[in-house]
């Protein structure tokens, strides 16, 4: 596998600052996206990473039942704490 392959497949669910998202941990979403569900009206809201996709995260932000898709570039991780930096 070429490095450059490899790379991208280690930095796929990296957040905006290049740290690994895991499942069941807590993220922030620091920018928008046009093309996903990501509004503007969800940014700096947490939400809980419930499942990954090809080239996305699929969380559920705090206060709403729905997983919305977001592109793991937009977020930024959390503590373990809802409410925790």
């Amino acid at each position: 596998m070429p490095a450059d392959a490899s790379r991208a497949a280690r930095d796929r669910w990296c957040d905006a600052e290049g740290t690994p998202v895991a499942l069941f941990c807590w993220v922030e979403q620091i920018a928008e996206h046009p093309e996903h569900g990501t509004l503007f009206c969800r940014l700096h809201q947490r939400g809980e990473v419930l499942g990954r996709g090809r080239d996305v995260l699929y969380v559920r932000f705090q206060g709403e039942g729905q997983l919305v898709s977001v592109p793991p570039q937009i977020v930024r991780l959390l503590s373990d704490e809802p409410n925790g930096y």
